[in-house]
């Protein structure tokens, strides 16, 4: 799998339970633990720590994501799904057909979306946190329980 892309960090906020998140350049957040012997970011513990490390790069797994392009257009949204009533085939491979794009919309809970392509990614969607799948790109999701979600279907209109 290719390395995620840099990108600077902008500010920091702390999560529900406390936790550092880096506000990254980007427009996606990144958590930043100083939990050792797994994760050691000490700097990020202390006001000063996180002032020095404005500007610096982190590694943004969201930014592997495909990018919806500019005036995509929705045209067509499901239902709301859950692990019950989710159709069977978003749990295995397929692809969405030419021209069209799509994006995960998760409402509760959290929606695994994998990329199957020779760099296979995953992304752990949540409110906040949308999938976007590129046209004729091999995809599949695995719903964790309690989660609900939906999908938008999107095209740029040729005349503009």
């Amino acid at each position: 799998m290719s390395e995620a892309p840099l990108a600077k960090i902008s500010g920091f906020h702390q999560d529900d339970d406390g936790v550092w998140v880096a506000d990254l350049e980007c427009g996606h957040a990144q958590h930043v633990r100083h939990d050792p012997p797994w994760q050691r970011a000490e700097w990020v513990v202390t006001e000063a720590g996180r002032e020095q490390h404005l500007g610096t790069s982190l590694p943004c797994p969201l930014c592997r994501m495909p990018k919806l392009p500019e005036g995509a257009l929705e045209y067509k949204r499901t239902a709301d799904f859950d692990r019950a009533t989710v159709p069977p085939g978003l749990l295995k491979r397929h692809a969405l057909k030419a021209e069209t794009w799509g994006e995960i919309v998760v409402t509760e809970g959290r929606v695994l979306y994998t990329i199957e392509d020779a760099e296979e990614a995953t992304f752990a969607l949540r409110p906040g946190v949308r999938g976007v799948v590129a046209p004729e790109q091999p995809h599949h999701v695995e719903v964790a329980e309690g989660a609900r979600f939906y999908v938008r279907f999107l095209r740029v209109d040729p005349a503009d």
